[in-house]
């Protein structure tokens, strides 16, 4: 394939990013930013060994992404040619991070009439952005029937439908996403989000059958399988997902809620303690607090409690369960009034009794006084 050039790479969305970094080999997992950077530093490494300076469509595309949005649509402004609509794009997109949404619609219109479909998805976004949900998703859906293979345009369709509440809309287009071969983890994630874990499930299997080694991919499996109830196989996609990435704070928690479930309760506050040691999340120290509670170990829930106030003060699980298991104090026993004693009265003064004189006897001595 051809090399893109470093403008396409910036200016790429994400969608197409992973697609290009998959076509020239390279990992397309990560975050955008670093995918990008891996991108560009393949980009330079197969480059060829001359002087280049960054021409204005390349400082313009850094700079629609990091620099003053004036600037950069200034600049694409500058590029503008008659037969290329790319620049349109960027213009509109400097535009549309500037806040100047009339004028990026206008923008996307012009690269639309030059022939650049994927025009169409920025203008989608833009118009999302304005309150205009009915015409976006009319964009997205000219999009498709362009090119109905479009894993970028179902993408787009299945997050703005997701957007103005279209569920079943929503739906349809993740599973249109997935039925070419793409988004079931996305799929997945919506019909979690809907309470339809089952299918939820379903939808994870076949993503793991293709991606076996994605952590976040066996948590969400996880998950769905306790939700329905079944700790047991919950357990294990959750040691897989832990396996698969230690760091995750949020798998070790799950897993100790699962193996809590399942009554192993020592294994379960030993994972925990993995998890508060990753990230002092509050929810991972509630979990932590009610398994020493219900350890029979109030003093240890009442020091997590306390903790939880120190990460998230007045939060009210934490205060209720600090309540919960504060130490009682015993009322202590009243003084019963003497008899013929008034309430809240004074004690007669008693009267001093005439001393004895002591005496001491000796042998053979009369009793003497002292």
């Amino acid at each position: 394939m051809s090399l893109p050039t470093t403008a396409e790479v910036e200016h790429a969305d994400w969608p197409t990013l992973k697609s290009v970094a998959a076509e020239l080999g390279l990992n397309p997992k990560g975050r955008s930013g670093i995918v990008r950077q891996r991108v560009l530093d393949h980009l330079r490494a197969r480059a060829a060994p001359v002087e280049w300076r960054a021409g204005k469509a390349e400082q313009a595309a850094l700079l629609t992404r990091v620099g003053p949005a004036e600037l950069a649509a200034d600049l694409w402004e500058s590029t503008i040619s008659l037969d290329a609509p790319a620049p349109w794009v960027g213009m509109g997109t400097a535009y549309a991070k500037a806040g100047r949404l009339e004028e990026a619609l206008k923008c996307y219109d012009r690269a639309i009439a030059m022939g650049d479909a994927g025009a169409r998805l920025h203008k989608a976004q833009a118009l999302a952005r304005i309150g205009r949900g009915d015409a976006a998703i009319a964009e997205v859906d000219a999009a498709l029937d362009a090119n109905p293979g479009s894993v970028r345009a179902w993408a787009t369709r299945a997050a703005l439908a997701d957007l103005v509440g279209r569920a079943d809309e929503a739906l349809a287009s993740y599973t249109g996403l997935a039925d070419h071969g793409s988004g079931r983890l996305g799929l997945a994630r919506f019909l979690m989000n809907a309470g339809r874990f089952e299918e939820a499930g379903k939808a994870l299997a076949v993503h793991l059958s293709d991606h076996a080694d994605d952590a976040v991919a066996w948590n969400n499996r996880g998950v769905c399988l306790a939700k329905r109830g079944l700790w047991k196989d919950a357990v294990e996609a959750f040691r897989k997902a832990v396996a698969l990435d230690p760091r995750d704070a949020g798998a070790h928690n799950n897993l100790a809620v699962a193996l809590a479930a399942t009554d192993r309760s020592d294994e379960a506050l030993k994972r925990i303690g993995v998890a508060r040691r990753i990230a002092e999340d509050p929810r991972v120290l509630l979990n932590e607090a009610a398994m020493r509670e219900r350890k029979g170990a109030p003093a240890a829930a009442r020091e997590v409690y306390a903790r939880v106030l120190e990460v998230a003060p007045e939060h009210p699980e934490a205060m209720a369960g600090k309540r919960r298991v504060a130490p009682r104090v015993r009322a202590a026993k009243k003084a019963k009034p003497r008899p013929g004693a008034k309430a809240g009265g004074a004690r007669k003064p008693v009267k001093a009794r005439p001393r004895k004189a002591r005496t001491v006897r000796s042998r053979g001595a009369k009793r003497r006084t002292r």
